[in-house]
C-alpha cells in the first residue's frame, strides 16, 4: 500500500455521509407508510452484520483492498473477473446517485437547464476532488459532517417551533403487520445503503490506526442508522404517510411547509445544499 493515510474520525465521517446519502434525499422504506421508520432501525441491525462479514475479511487482508484480495481468494482469472465486476458495480451505483440528485436539482430550482449541463458540472467537481487524492478528501468530509449535523438541527428545530410535527401521523403502528416492512427491508432496505458499505473494504486500508476499523464503521452505521430513523419520523409527521409515499423527494416537499410568522420561510435552498453535499461524497467515495 502506498503511504496514504486517513485517522479514524476522517472514516467516520466519510462512513456517516455516505449512509445518509441519497437514502436521507429518497426515505427509503416509505411504501410501508406509517410504519416506515421500522425500516431503516431494522436495516442498521443487518448493516452492522454485514459491516462485520467486511471486518472479518479487512483482518484478513488488512493492507489490500477488495478487489485485490478477491484475486487471492479465488485465484487469478476468477478473481480478476469478480474485481472487474466491482468496478463496474461502483461505476453503475455512482452513476444512478448522480442522476438521483441531478433530478432532485432539476425538479426543485433548475426548471429550464439541461440535466446533461448539470451533469458536466458536477462530474468535473468529482474529477477534481479525486484529482486531490482521499487524504484531501477525507478532511472535507469533516467540514461536511458539521455542515450536515448543522443543517439537519436547524431544519428539525423549525418543525418543532412551528408546531408542523403531528404524532399521530405515527399511529396506528403495526397496523398491516410485518408484511410490508418485510418486502421494503428485503432487499432494497438492507442494501441501500448499509449493504454498499462493501465500497468502504477499498478505503479501510488507507486507515492509519487498524484496530479501530471495527469500532468506527459500527459508530457510524448505529448513528447513521437512528438518524435515518429519526428522519422518516419527522417526515411522517410532517407529511403523513400518504404524501410521503407519493411524493419523490419527501424532504423537499417538507421543508416547503415551513413559513414561520410569514418571515422564515423558502427554505428550499437549505434541502438544495444538504442534498448536494450528501451527493457529492457519496458519488466520490464511489469512484
Amino acid at each position: 500500500m502506498t503511504k496514504i493515510k486517513i485517522d479514524g474520525f476522517q472514516l467516520f465521517c466519510m462512513m456517516f455521509i455516505f449512509i445518509l446519502g441519497s437514502t436521507l434525499l429518497l426515505d427509503i422504506g416509505k411504501a410501508a407508510r406509517q410504519d416506515a421508520w421500522i425500516v431503516p432501525l431494522l436495516a442498521t441491525i443487518f448493516g452492522c452484520l454485514l459491516y462485520l462479514v467486511y471486518i472479518s475479511l479487512y483482518k484478513k487482508y488488512p493492507n489490500m483492498p477488495l478487489t485485490g484480495y478477491i484475486i487471492k481468494i479465488w485465484g487469478k482469472y476468477v478473481g480478476s473477473a469478480i474485481s472487474f465486476c466491482y468496478i463496474i458495480y461502483f461505476v453503475y451505483i455512482a452513476s444512478r446517485v448522480l442522476r438521483d440528485f441531478e433530478e432532485l436539482l432539476i425538479s426543485s430550482s433548475y426548471y429550464v437547464t439541461s440535466i446533461i449541463t448539470l451533469g458536466i458540472c458536477m462530474t468535473f467537481v468529482l474529477i477534481y476532488s479525486i484529482h486531490l487524492g482521499i487524504e484531501a478528501f477525507a478532511r472535507v468530509t469533516c467540514l461536511c459532517f458539521v455542515v450536515i449535523l448543522l443543517t439537519l438541527f436547524i431544519l428539525n428545530v423549525l418543525y418543532i417551533v412551528g408546531g408542523y410535527i403531528k404524532v399521530e401521523n405515527l399511529q396506528p403502528v403495526l397496523a398491516n403487520g410485518w408484511g410490508n416492512i418485510g418486502k421494503e427491508l428485503v432487499p432494497l432496505g438492507i442494501t441501500v445503503p448499509f449493504g454498499e458499505l462493501i465500497t468502504f473494504t477499498m478505503i479501510l486500508p488507507y486507515l492509519n490506526k487498524k484496530s479501530q476499523a471495527a469500532t468506527i464503521g459500527l459508530s457510524a452505521i448505529i448513528i447513521g442508522g437512528v438518524v435515518l430513523t429519526i428522519n422518516s419520523i419527522i417526515l411522517l409527521c410532517v407529511l403523513g404517510p400518504e404524501t410521503v409515499l407519493r411524493s419523490s423527494f419527501p424532504a423537499l416537499t417538507a421543508v416547503s411547509y415551513i413559513n414561520i410568522a410569514s418571515f422564515i420561510q423558502r427554505l428550499d435552498t437549505f434541502i438544495l445544499i444538504l442534498m448536494v453535499i450528501l451527493g457529492f461524497v457519496k458519488i466520490t467515495i464511489y469512484f
